[in-house]
């Protein structure tokens, strides 16, 4: 018996295990069908023995494309938790997708965030960052749109409005209950519809189908027609002879087929020559003149998924080659639905641009036949969930558009709306402002230089400070500048300023200049305070001591005291005749010796020209006997110390000249100590080009003669106090 139970438990868990892999079999095989609804159940009830990467990609692939979109966030999450190192970046970018659907924005940036920084690819980060801010720009204008839910929508699928005639042409799940379903999401399939222009406020009870000659039992949905109204394009499964074909994956391809209006009634129903049963073409739309027929299409050969394409309509009837609109319009994700208003400009939908979550719809502009860097369209036509076939009345900025936000009447619904606002994107940009203020008188100061630095200390912008001391600078949003104040006779000063998020918003930079004199002035009185203060604590303590000591130390320290300043006198006597002499000393050898003359309050040994060859140092023969009144001089006052300062003229770089005067007057002191002077006698400096006597602003401005006026030897009295047996 016991036996007989084993082998009974063991049967059981066998045909159990071999059920539940057949079952996971079956929604994998659905999953390739894309029939999500239905795997969705399979793979929930395979969850609790089975949570490996496959099921978990599938089952929450399955309900992104269902659009239960916190069910596919939950499930990515675990994905990524659980098996990040092992899935791709198109899981990030799902799970970012989900969570801007759902509201979690700011989880949604750090998913992808974080992705690119452990993968180290710094362009997507830099790229994350300004599509940051780029939307962050787009909100601040507001909602540009009112829109409004079309009363004609249903808890299934509307999408595709456009106004034809006096009636609303619009896409929608087929109306009729017992019509075959579509196991993509298990709706009906989808079908062409009008619904009279006059009574759009009534509900879809009013709507009637195209035509059953277009309307198949097959999905049949985007489409547009031509200016004339005869001939109308539209988007249809792969449908040939009543029966629906597929390629090697069980897909039913999209593609274009074309319809003319024939004595009121659509006939000759033929799919466009550049269709395939390989692929998808989709979403038709027309210039305004017909030329040009647009879609989007997943077509080998474009930047991934679905791409944008135009061809031109030939006169004959004819198309021209798909031409892929190339890699400004198109992205490496979805773009879809696309519409050419009567400006030329292509509206389309995108995953792939800056978005706040699944398809938003963009605006490129048309400028010389060329389509320009798309614009996200703003609020509140985009939202978290897919937002597409956007049709728009350029004259009087009316139309339509379609999303699946939950807070619609369900699944995709229509919206009418009309533009209210101009789609204007500007970075955000807040003030720095500030008066610049006196800090001893606190009044405004007017002509002070203020000087705006970023974060790299690379100078933005500066200023003039005005009449009242005020000053103003435009910068952006969540940025680090350093404001510099500086002024002839101040102290300069500076201040650091963060920007925030707040749009327009105003930042303080008012700062005090400190003059320079008012600062000495300060110190000064500083100083004799601590002088007054050292003072009075002396005589404080000499009082206690007066009063501690006997009279006979009293005396003592009177007399000591006496002493003490007779000697500091006789210092000071003895300093001032030893001034006087020396003195009297300069002023004899002043009056007495010819060549030494006052010269802008310095004292110089006046010779005749010494001047140098051009770029040479050595002494000319007319140079060293001019030297020789120097000499003359030196050797007639022994205690006399001079400078030697030779200059060059401008020509050759600074270093160089500053380097050949060093070598002229290192020449002339050789000479002069040759000639019995004194090494330590004799200062010798070279100042290159930087004090001319003619001032040339190009070498070319200058004679030649201006030139060597400029190359000169000037010897300058710094000292008479020179005694060689000083050590």
């Amino acid at each position: 018996m016991k036996k007989i139970l084993t082998y009974l438990i063991i049967f059981i868990g066998v045909f159990q295990t071999a059920r539940a892999q057949q079952d996971l079999d079956r929604a994998n095989d659905l999953f390739e069908k894309a029939y999500y609804a239905d795997a969705i159940a399979l793979y929930e009830a395979a969850l609790p023995k089975n949570k490996s990467s496959h099921l978990i990609k599938n089952l929450a692939d399955s309900y992104y494309h269902t659009f239960d979109l916190n069910a596919a966030a939950r499930w990515y999450r675990y994905l990524i938790s659980n098996y990040g190192d092992t899935v791709d970046e198109s899981y990030y970018f799902k799970l970012n997708q989900s969570l801007k659907a759902i509201g979690e924005y700011e989880e949604a940036e750090s998913v992808l965030f974080n992705f690119y920084t452990k993968e180290g690819t710094n362009a997507k980060l830099q790229q994350l960052k300004q599509n940051a801010t780029y939307l962050e720009n787009v909100k601040a204008i507001g909602n540009r749109f009112d829109i409004e839910n079309s009363h004609f929508n249903t808890t299934s699928s509307e999408f595709g409005a456009m106004e034809i005639g006096n009636e609303i042409w619009y896409t929608a799940t087929h109306k009729k209950s017992g019509s075959k379903t579509y196991r993509w999401n298990n709706q009906h399939y989808l079908d062409i519809y009008t619904h009279p222009l006059d009574k759009k406020e009534l509900g879809d009870s009013l709507s009637s189908e195209l035509s059953n000659k277009i309307n198949t039992k097959l999905h049949e949905g985007a489409f547009t027609i031509s200016p004339d109204g005869n001939t109308l394009y539209f988007t249809r499964n792969n449908f040939k002879n009543g029966k629906r074909k597929t390629d090697d994956k069980k897909i039913s391809n999209l593609k274009i087929y074309s319809a003319n209006l024939v004595d009121g009634d659509w006939k000759n129903i033929v799919e466009l020559p550049f269709n395939s049963d390989d692929f998808s073409n989709e979403h038709p739309t027309l210039n305004a003149g017909g030329t040009k027929l647009y879609f989007s299409s997943d077509r080998p050969g474009g930047f991934g998924s679905f791409d944008i394409y135009e061809v031109s309509l030939q006169t004959d009837n004819t198309f021209s080659i798909p031409l892929n609109l190339g890699n400004v319009i198109n992205t490496d994700k979805k773009e879809q639905f696309p519409f050419i208003a009567s400006d030329n400009a292509l509206y389309f939908s995108s995953n792939g641009h800056p978005g706040f979550g699944l398809l938003d719809v963009f605006v490129s502009k048309n400028k010389k036949g060329v389509f320009q860097q798309p614009d996200n369209l703003g609020l509140p036509v985009n939202s978290g969930y897919d937002d597409f076939s956007y049709i728009l009345n350029k004259e009087i900025k009316t139309g339509y558009f379609a999303s699946n936000r939950p807070t619609g009447k369900g699944s995709d619904d229509i919206y009418s709306f009309t533009v209210t606002k101009e789609l204007f994107i500007e970075d955000c940009e807040q003030s720095v402002t500030g008066i610049i203020t006196d800090r001893t008188t606190a009044l405004p100061l007017s002509g002070a230089t203020v000087i705006l630095n970023d974060a790299n200390n690379v100078i933005v912008s500066s200023f003039i400070s005005k009449d009242n001391g005020s000053f103003d600078f435009k910068v952006l949003c969540q940025t680090s500048y350093t404001i510099k104040a500086e002024k002839a006779g101040y102290e300069g000063n500076s201040k650091t300023i963060r920007t925030n998020k707040e749009r327009n918003a105003t930042n303080d930079a008012s700062m005090d200049l400190y003059s320079i004199d008012e600062k000495e002035k300060a110190k000064a009185l500083v100083v004799q305070e601590k002088l007054t203060a050292e003072k009075l604590r002396a005589e404080a303590l000499a009082i206690k001591k007066l009063e501690d000591e006997k009279k006979e130390t009293l005396l003592a320290v009177q007399q000591t005291q006496e002493n003490k300043k007779r000697l500091e006198q006789e210092k000071i006597v003895e300093k001032a005749k030893t001034e006087i002499a020396l003195a009297k000393k300069i002023t004899a050898a002043i009056d007495t010796e010819s060549a030494l003359i006052k010269e802008n309050e310095r004292t110089v040994i006046q010779t005749e020209e010494i001047h140098f060859d051009y770029s040479l140092w050595y002494l000319r023969r007319e140079s060293r006997e001019r030297l020789k009144t120097v000499i003359d001089v030196m050797k007639n006052n022994p205690g006399m110390i001079i400078e030697i300062g030779t200059h060059t003229d401008i020509r050759g770089n600074g270093g160089y000249n500053k380097d050949l005067s060093q070598k002229r007057a290192d020449s002339a002191k050789e000479f002069l100590v040759k000639n019995g002077i004194a090494s330590d006698r004799i200062v010798s400096k070279g100042y290159g080009e930087s004090k001319p006597i003619v001032v040339c602003l190009t070498e070319d401005a200058c004679s030649e003669e201006d030139h060597e006026w400029n190359r000169r030897c000037e010897f300058v009295v710094v000292g008479w106090d020179y005694d060689s047996k000083k050590p």
